[in-house]
């Protein structure tokens, strides 16, 4: 703006005209101006702030890296899974024992680092692998078949009913990687094998799709598990029935976002303040509390991932602030494609079209729904119509479909009534 004034000023011809104008500008314009603007830049920063948005506070970032590279003093990723960076030790007997009463016997861990559609067909096809099991004493032929893992996704769930004991709003675990993740299950092996032999290693040759699996993966996300104290006398409360204990978080960090884990009926509500965390019980006796620290991530120069690290966190703006707040849903094509565009893996996909189709439209599924494990007990499950997203990938991604599903399970929130499909083209 100043600048412009400035350029007019200068294409004057008169220059007594132009001297007085700069001396007025100068001295009273452009003054008031400028207090003007930052008057209004203050007013409109105070209404953004006084705005709140605690929901970044609890964004969940998910990777996954190799068991040789896990940084086990890392400030920010932690194992899904404890047992992951553990020495993985074949019971012999164990095994034998379970052979014996026809059931399979889950070796190891595998990642596929493929396409979800492939992943889906290997899944299906149930194929019967041929692999070696080699002990102290000899080679044995082994036969293996690989299976969906479910341990990582029954973590997910396992946070999702921590969210809600702690009354903080749920979002979608926007987690690809562990949707990659299969079990290898040994079905049949060779005779003669006996108790007393210790396996070395086992090899499986997975043929066509050997190009695809990745050993020894450990998924991680940026919550760590503490066990922290209560400080000074549970206070009583008005009700003369429950008392309220505060656990400080200043030793932790108060930019980080924390949820108590618990299952216990006598917590009957959890609030987190400024810098401590304010927990109403029936007890009055001090106890140590598990707490998950959700923890918000820094710049590091030199930190790098083998793994693109993906989250649920959200372009935080004033809209998004505002809809936060709001009860209810704008179901405009202008809102929906807001909502898309306000995920930070947004850059991955461009929103180009939506279709209403019939349920009995039968169509492949490209994608999955990424909170499959909440049940609506009020709504019919039974869609009558089915709500297709079309997208274009803006970078090729072997967990493509997964941002899309990530997405599209999103906005399955905001359309109870449509199944909500994700479609690339």
């Amino acid at each position: 703006m100043k600048e412009k004034i400035y350029f007019k000023i200068n294409h004057i011809e008169n220059l007594k005209d132009r001297a007085l104008l700069k001396e007025l500008l100068n001295e009273v314009i452009i003054p008031l101006y400028e207090h003007s603007e930052g008057m209004y830049n203050s007013l409109e920063k105070r209404v953004f702030d006084e705005i709140e948005y605690a929901q970044q506070n609890y964004s969940i970032y998910t990777t996954i890296v190799k068991k040789q590279d896990f940084d086990p003093i890392h400030y920010f990723l932690h194992p899904m899974l404890e047992e992951d960076i553990e020495d993985k030790a074949y019971d012999l007997q164990y095994i034998l024992n379970t052979m014996l009463e026809k059931k399979e016997v889950n070796m190891f861990k595998i990642f596929l680092k493929c396409d979800y559609l492939i992943f889906k067909d290997i899944l299906t096809k149930n194929t019967k692998f041929k692999g070696k099991i080699k002990t102290d004493k000899t080679t044995y032929d082994a036969y293996f078949k690989v299976k969906e893992n479910k341990q990582y996704w029954d973590q997910v769930y396992r946070l999702y009913q921590i969210f809600i004991r702690n009354n903080i709003p749920w979002s979608t675990i926007n987690a690809p990687y562990i949707s990659r993740v299969a079990d290898v299950f040994m079905v049949e092996y060779e005779d003669g094998i006996t108790k007393g032999e210790t396996i070395q290693e086992v090899n499986v040759d997975f043929g066509e799709y050997s190009k695809y699996v990745e050993y020894d993966i450990i998924p991680v996300w940026n919550i760590e598990k503490l066990l922290l104290e209560s400080t000074g006398f549970p206070r009583p409360c008005e009700d003369k029935v429950n008392f309220e204990h505060d656990i400080p978080l200043k030793g932790e960090g108060a930019e980080h976002g924390y949820l108590i884990e618990h299952e216990s009926k006598d917590i009957n509500s959890i609030r987190c303040g400024r810098d401590t965390l304010f927990i109403t019980t029936q007890t009055s006796d001090l106890e140590k509390w598990c707490v998950l620290k959700v923890i918000k991530p820094k710049e590091s120069k030199l930190q790098k991932y083998n793994y693109e690290l993906v989250s649920n966190s959200k372009k935080v703006s004033f809209i998004e602030k505002l809809s936060g707040k709001r009860v209810t849903n704008i179901k405009t094509k202008a809102e929906l494609i807001r909502i898309i565009n306000s995920f930070e893996i947004s850059t991955y996909l461009d929103f180009k079209d939506i279709e209403i189709v019939d349920k009995e439209e039968n169509s492949r599924k490209e994608t999955y729904n990424m909170n499959f494990f909440i049940l609506d007990e009020v709504r019919d499950s039974d869609y009558g119509k089915k709500m297709i997203l079309y997208f274009t990938p803006k970078q090729e991604s072997f967990i493509i479909r997964d941002l899309l599903s990530f997405i599209v399970s999103e906005i399955q929130f905001f359309y109870p009534e449509y199944k909500c499909e994700g479609r690339l083209i």
